[in-house]
């Protein structure tokens, strides 16, 4: 119950976010919304972002399926591979924060590009140690086809992060 509460939060926090950001974006009063020297990151860069840890929930995804299917095997191995990308993903994310040439500072696509960015490597920080937790607690076969529900509970956040990654990728600039 209480990782459906904190996702339920979470959620409500991301939603402020993305309404501040598409706020601003549709006052943009004098065209101070992104001045003339902000270029924002390429939508390659913010595809690479999304597709990332759109694997990683795909692989943690294979691992849950494994465990429903009694094979505890699997569900380790989804959760190294679900870990890996995601480490892979806090890596370009930390990248393409500090590779822009602009500050949060230089306007309002400024600060809430880091601040949507700070918060998406804050989700992959928060899954990531939720997921090696999981991966210690799979290693010493914690679960199984009958007994589950944590690794369920976790595949929802897993999945929000994915969601709020692709929907933060498709935001125009």
């Amino acid at each position: 119950m209480a990782g459906l509460l904190f996702l339920g939060s979470d959620a409500v926090f991301v939603l402020a976010l993305l309404f501040s950001y598409l706020y601003l974006r549709v006052l943009n009063v004098n065209h101070l919304w992104r001045p003339a020297y902000v270029h924002p990151p390429s939508a390659a860069a913010a595809v690479l972002v999304a597709g990332a840890v759109i694997v990683s929930a795909g692989a943690y995804r294979w691992g849950l399926a494994g465990i429903r299917a009694g094979r505890q095997q699997q569900l380790r191995s989804g959760l190294v591979l679900a870990l890996a990308f995601l480490l892979v993903d806090i890596g370009l994310q930390i990248h393409q924060m500090t590779a822009v040439s602009f500050g949060p500072q230089s306007g309002a696509f400024a600060s809430s590009f880091f601040a949507l960015a700070g918060y998406h490597v804050f989700h992959l920080c928060v899954a990531l140690l939720l997921g090696l937790g999981m991966l210690n607690r799979a290693r010493h076969g914690k679960f199984s086809q009958s007994h589950h529900m944590e690794v369920i509970v976790l595949g929802y956040f897993w999945y929000w992060v994915a969601f709020v990654a692709a929907v933060v990728a498709l935001l125009p600039k």
